[in-house]
Order: structure tokens, then C-alpha cells, then sequence
């Protein structure tokens, strides 16, 4: 035999070793689930996990094998022994619960019942005749042509970079922002191309449940910092920095927030930003809802720092939900980092959307604020008449969610979600969909007027009537 294949032989031992000690490992992992189930913890364990990744670390050096190697090897060893545990164990999604009401309205409107819609966040008025001429113009002067810029178009992008920098005083450059399909597609570009397999993402909650998923699709690790209606929907700094500490490489940011309507003021907002800055975590800021306030929210772009990334949307402020057209802002060093996502996933977003767009910012800006005026007050007669039922909520500071606590013990939103469609015609969204929140539920108000007295009238009966 060769020395050669002597080696050959040898390394072929050593690896049967390995898989067998990797054998043991999930025959373990298999016990560790028994004892998680029999006492109610999680499957998933965060700070055991970094615990783990820090002692392979650690006998990498004692062993003179490199780190980075030590970190990637655990990080395989640690996703296969999650999904030993969770086998027969799915986890549930809480964008499913959204999906399941939705689909539940749809199917009784379908078969001609009428269904008073409180569960879509979709803005009721139409895109403004502006832009519908701008797009059927771009048609009719033929200007489609093949695959756009990955970024998006200049002309669109200089619009909003000028725009921007009059709102908040900055100086961001048209190479600083990138068009994507939709804000959820940013969000998603965004995690993905900064967050990796086991690296922990901080999301203050109740939280829009499309953050959790994309951190979940790259592997990652969602950390949740729940808040409560007690203490006003208020972000916990202490609590943030103990998570941030821990090492986190990215917080998400919702101010306006959905669920709760909640504007985070702006000495906490700099606090938050400059901890985030302390501890190197990048700040992702959805600023969606920053037109439906009734007071101006903080803006990330206004922070002064560069760890961040900036999400804003055509679909609330023009309602253009179904064309699919956001926008990031972040360093150029970072746009490029994320464009590579953009081009591997989506190529780019077609330029008939985006000259539309285009209009909507030069043409459709006034009449969109009238119609989101017009959606403001919708909110403040939901917050009147949810008074007169039994519930507790915090009067949102913004957006067009309200996100009520049913006064009943053991309340269970998923199913009162579900009798109160199935009885009374009303949809609505579990509490549960954003966190770990059973007692509440989202109103979305995005109906006519003249509806919301009788839905909220339906949802306060429904409560009366629940018990398990």
C-alpha cells in the first residue's frame, strides 16, 4: 500500500470516528429533548448556544485549528441537533396565523357573505389618478425596456435622496438607496445579507411577524424583547443592553410600530441608537408607517450614525400594496452588500413600477396625505368606540393599528379570531401573530367608516359571550 492511500485509510478511520461521536451527540440531543418537553422550555436556546460556540472556540485555539473553522462546524453541529429535537415538533409560524384569517375571510366572501375586514393592513384608498396616468403613460411612450438596474433607476433614486434629505436635513446620495420588490423583499435582503446562521437578531415585540420569519428562513436567531401595555408599549433599555451585550448582530426597529401604534420618543430613540453603536449591532429601522402620526417620529436617517439601514414603502403612503416597490437607505459600502442579494434573488424591480413611483413622488404626494388624514380619523373613531367595550389598549400614536387587550382571563386570540369570523362576520388578527401576546388582537382600520361602530360593536359581544 502506498503512503498515499495509507493516508487515505487513516483519514477515512478518523472520519467513522467522528460520525460516530456525532451519533452520540444527537442521541443526546434526543434525551435533551425528552427533558425541554417534560418541563415546557423551548427547543431553541440562544445562550447555550453561544456557551457552545465559545468552548469550540476556545479548544480550536488549544488545539491550533482555526476559529472561524471551530464557529462554522458548530454552527452545523448545532442546526442538525435542533432538527433531531424537533423532529415530529414543526414550528409554528406566527405569519401562518395572519395567513389563516385572511384566507378564512376570503373563502366566506367567496360564497357571498359579507365579511367586515379588520384583519388587512392594506390602506382602502385607491393609488391616486397621478400615478395610474404615469404608469399608463410609460405603456403608451413604449419606455419598458429589458432588465433595469439592480439598485433601481437613477432618475427615482435622486428623487428620493432630494426628498429625504429636505425631510430630515441629511445629505444621502442617490448610491446610498436602493429600489426593492416590496418592504418585506428589503427587510429580507436586508437580514440576509448582514445576518448569519446562529448570529442573534433583537426584535422589541409585539413586532410585525414577517421580521421573525426572515431571520428564521437564514437561520438565525430571533431574541425577543417583549413589551407590555402597562408600561405603555416602552422599550426596555436595560433589558436591550443585556441582549446586545450578549453579542447581537442586528436590532430591528418599527416606529411607528405595528402592532401597537406605538412612536418610540426620540431621547429614548438616540439611547437605543447609541447602544446599538456601543455594542456594534446593526440597526435595522422600518419606518413604513412615518407618514400615519399625529406627532413626528424619530428617524433613524436624523441619528448621525452609519449603522444602519433605513426601510420605507410606496404601499401605505400610496397605497400601491400589490405593485411591490420599497426602498432601502444605508451606507454605500452596505448598499453594495445588498444589491448582491437583489440581483441573486429578485434581478430588479421593473421599471414601469418605478416611473410610476417616480409620479407618485412628484405628483401624488398631497393627495396621499389627505387620504392617510382621512384613515387617521377612522383610527380615532375605532379608539371611541372600543371604549365602550371591555378591553384595554393603548391609544396608538401611529399608524392605522389599534391592538386591544381582551379583559378576560385565559383569552386565546387564534380562537376567539376564528368564532368571532365564523359568528359574527368580523376578522381579525391573534395577538398571538406578534409575540407571545394571547390576550390581544390587531384592528387594522382600513374600512369604510361607517362599518367600524357595528364591527367593534360585533368584536365587544363576542367577548362578553367567550369562555373556554
Amino acid at each position: 500500500m502506498s503512503t498515499l492511500e495509507e493516508y487515505r485509510t487513516r483519514i477515512r478511520e478518523n472520519d467513522k470516528q467522528l460520525l460516530r461521536l456525532i451519533r452520540e451527540r444527537f442521541s443526546i440531543a434526543d434525551k435533551m429533548a425528552e427533558v425541554k418537553q417534560s418541563k415546557g422550555l423551548p427547543i431553541i436556546d440562544t445562550d447555550a448556544e453561544q456557551s457552545a460556540l465559545s468552548n469550540l472556540a476556545h479548544a480550536a485555539r488549544e488545539l491550533g485549528l482555526s476559529t472561524e473553522f471551530a464557529r462554522r462546524f458548530g454552527e452545523l453541529l448545532i442546526e442538525e441537533t435542533i432538527r433531531v429535537e424537533e423532529q415530529g415538533k414543526p414550528r409554528q409560524s406566527k405569519d401562518q396565523l395572519l395567513k389563516e384569517v385572511v384566507e378564512l375571510a376570503l373563502r366566506l366572501s367567496s360564497k357571498g357573505e359579507r365579511v367586515t375586514r379588520f384583519e388587512i393592513g392594506e390602506p382602502n384608498f385607491p393609488a391616486s389618478p397621478q400615478v395610474i396616468q404615469g404608469l399608463t403613460e410609460t405603456f403608451r411612450k413604449k419606455k419598458i425596456v429589458g432588465y433595469g438596474p439592480a439598485a433601481g433607476l437613477p432618475e427615482l433614486r435622486r428623487a428620493l435622496a432630494d426628498e429625504l434629505n429636505v425631510e430630515h436635513d441629511t445629505e444621502i446620495e442617490p448610491d446610498q438607496i436602493l429600489i426593492t420588490p416590496g418592504g418585506r423583499f428589503g427587510i429580507f435582503a436586508s437580514i440576509a445579507g448582514f445576518v448569519s446562521q446562529i448570529e442573534r437578531v433583537v426584535i422589541p415585540q409585539p413586532a410585525w411577524p414577517a421580521y421573525e420569519e426572515c431571520v428564521d428562513f437564514i437561520k438565525g436567531r430571533v431574541i425577543p424583547l417583549n413589551t407590555t401595555l402597562e408600561e405603555r408599549w416602552e422599550i426596555d433599555v436595560g433589558k436591550l443592553e443585556t441582549e446586545l451585550r450578549k453579542g447581537a448582530r442586528m436590532l430591528i426597529l418599527n416606529t411607528p410600530s405595528n402592532p401597537t401604534g406605538k412612536i418610540i420618543s426620540k431621547s429614548k430613540f438616540e439611547e437605543i441608537i447609541e447602544l446599538a453603536q456601543r455594542y456594534e449591532a446593526l440597526v435595522l429601522s422600518d419606518e413604513v408607517y412615518d407618514k400615519y402620526v399625529r406627532a413626528r417620529a424619530p428617524s433613524i436617517l436624523e441619528s448621525g450614525r452609519e449603522n444602519y439601514i433605513y426601510v420605507n414603502s410606496f404601499s401605505k403612503q400610496f397605497s400601491l400594496t400589490g405593485w411591490r416597490i420599497a426602498y432601502l437607505v444605508t451606507t454605500k459600502e452596505n448598499a453594495m452588500r445588498i444589491k448582491r442579494v437583489i440581483q441573486t434573488v429578485a434581478t430588479c424591480v421593473p421599471e414601469f413600477i418605478q416611473n410610476a413611483a417616480l409620479v407618485a413622488i412628484k405628483k401624488g404626494r398631497r393627495e396621499a396625505q389627505r387620504n392617510i388624514n382621512a384613515i387617521m380619523k377612522k383610527v380615532e373613531l375605532t379608539c371611541r368606540e372600543l371604549g365602550k367595550i371591555d378591553v384595554s389598549f393603548y391609544r396608538p400614536d401611529g399608524t392605522f393599528y389599534v391592538f386591544p387587550r381582551a379583559n378576560k382571563p385565559n383569552f386565546d386570540s387564534v380562537r376567539f379570531a376564528k368564532q368571532l369570523l365564523e359568528q359574527h362576520r368580523v376578522s381579525i388578527s391573534p395577538g398571538q401573530a406578534f409575540g407571545n401576546y394571547p390576550a390581544f388582537f390587531r384592528l387594522a382600520v382600513s374600512l369604510p367608516a361607517a362599518k367600524i361602530p357595528g364591527a367593534v360593536k360585533a368584536i365587544g359581544k363576542a367577548i362578553d359571550a367567550w369562555s373556554l
